[in-house]
């Protein structure tokens, strides 16, 4: 296969071009393991954890408070009731069963309300967990927020460019001769497909070229399609 010099400079170009698109595709994929944008969602889960707990925790002592204010109603109306029968009563006996029972629903109501207050303190210092909790789980989301906006602009800015370079791939490629296209493509698989031969060295390898091969190299006609004795890269001599 023969090739002139402008072919040769539109491979090496196209190399050029292709390690750009694999750098961009590289960023992109960089950009989704952010390791800054992980540990903030990291830090989001265990926030949200948290003000969930914390949540939890007011439900549950709120609860207990409404069951606790409906056993204080409960003493409290059947404090009235006894009250109230007591000063209807005659009965000598009588009355003092319901003296006693009134002393007893006093001590009950005591403790119930002792507990009330034991639960409202609880209660407040829940309360004061759960804002606490939702005052962080909001900065660590503006911190995300924040992150996802830089990545995604990051990202949006690749991408363009990586669209662009594609577009001038193409045109590129359809410059060159379909089948040298198709070795430049099979060496692609194996590693750098083309380099410039810089005195000794090989551009695709950096391997300086030995004295005898770079003597076959250099005798062979201009038109010729030469590779690098190392990596096998085609060598562009001008």
């Amino acid at each position: 296969m023969k090739v002139n010099q402008t072919q040769l400079e539109n491979l090496l170009e196209l190399a050029a071009t292709d390690l750009l698109i694999l750098r961009s595709k590289n960023a992109i994929e960089e950009l989704k393991r952010n390791p800054e944008h992980s540990e903030i969602s990291q830090r989001l889960r265990a926030s949200s954890a948290s003000f969930l707990e914390a949540n939890n925790k007011v439900e549950t002592l709120q609860l207990e408070l409404r069951r606790l204010e409906t056993d204080v109603d409960l003493v409290e109306k059947r404090i009235v009731k006894d009250n109230a029968s007591l000063r209807e009563t005659s009965v000598v006996k009588n009355a003092q069963g319901i003296q006693h029972e009134l002393k007893t629903l006093a001590k009950r109501k005591a403790e119930l309300e002792d507990q009330e207050l034991a639960i409202m303190e609880a209660l407040g210092e829940a309360e004061n967990e759960v804002a606490a909790a939702s005052a962080d789980r909001k900065l660590i989301e503006d911190e995300l927020a924040a992150k996802t906006g830089e990545l995604e602009a990051e990202f949006r800015k690749i991408a363009s460019g990586l669209e662009l370079t594609n577009s001038d791939r193409k045109q590129l490629a359809d410059r060159i001769p379909a089948e040298l296209l198709d070795v430049y493509v099979a060496k692609s698989k194996r590693g750098v497909p083309v380099g410039r031969l810089s005195h000794r060295e090989c551009g695709a390898c950096r391997i300086s070229i030995g004295a005898t091969a770079l003597a076959e190299i250099m005798a062979k006609p201009a038109d010729e399609i030469v590779t690098c004795p190392d990596c096998g890269a085609i060598l562009v001599r001008v």
